[in-house]
C-alpha cells in the first residue's frame, strides 16, 4: 500500500492575518484613546494659582473673545443660553455651573455675565482658569 505524502503546511502563512488584525486593533485603540472632546469655540482661559477643581456633574459654559457663547458644546446666543441654564436648574436645583471665559474677554463683561447667571438662579458658579507656570 502506497500512501500519498503530504507537504508540510506553511504555518507562518496562516498566522499572518492574525498578526495583521492585532496590529490594526492596536492602532485603533491608540488613536481612540488619544481623542478628546473638542470645544466648539476657541477659548484660552486665563491663568490662576488656585489648585481646586469641581468634581460633581456640572453645566459647562464657554465665553469666547469674539462674544460667542456655548453651553455643553452647543453654540447659542446669550438669551437662549440663559434660558437653557434656567431649565437645567429647574430640573436639577443646586447644579454646578462652570464658566470658561477667554482671556481676551474684558473682566467687566465676565462679571456682568456672572451676574446674569446669578439672576437666572445659579448658586454654584466656578470660573475655569489655567494653572499658571510657577
Amino acid at each position: 500500500m502506497h500512501f500519498e505524502q503530504r507537504s508540510p503546511d506553511n504555518s507562518e502563512a496562516s498566522i499572518l492575518p492574525l498578526i495583521n488584525v492585532v496590529f490594526l486593533l492596536l492602532i485603533f485603540f491608540m488613536i481612540a484613546g488619544s481623542l478628546s472632546v473638542s470645544e466648539p469655540l476657541d477659548v484660552s482661559a486665563p491663568e490662576s494659582t488656585s489648585q481646586g477643581t469641581p468634581e460633581q456633574e456640572s453645566l459647562r459654559l464657554l465665553l469666547a473673545g469674539d462674544g460667542q457663547m456655548a453651553l455643553q458644546g452647543r453654540v447659542m446666543d446669550e438669551a437662549a443660553l440663559l434660558h437653557q441654564v434656567e431649565l437645567a436648574l429647574q430640573a436639577e436645583p443646586g447644579l454646578r455651573v462652570q464658566l470658561k471665559a477667554d482671556a481676551a474677554v474684558p473682566g467687566n463683561r465676565v462679571v456682568k455675565f456672572m451676574e446674569q447667571l446669578h439672576q437666572a438662579g445659579v448658586e454654584k458658579l466656578f470660573l475655569i482658569t489655567l494653572q499658571a507656570d510657577q
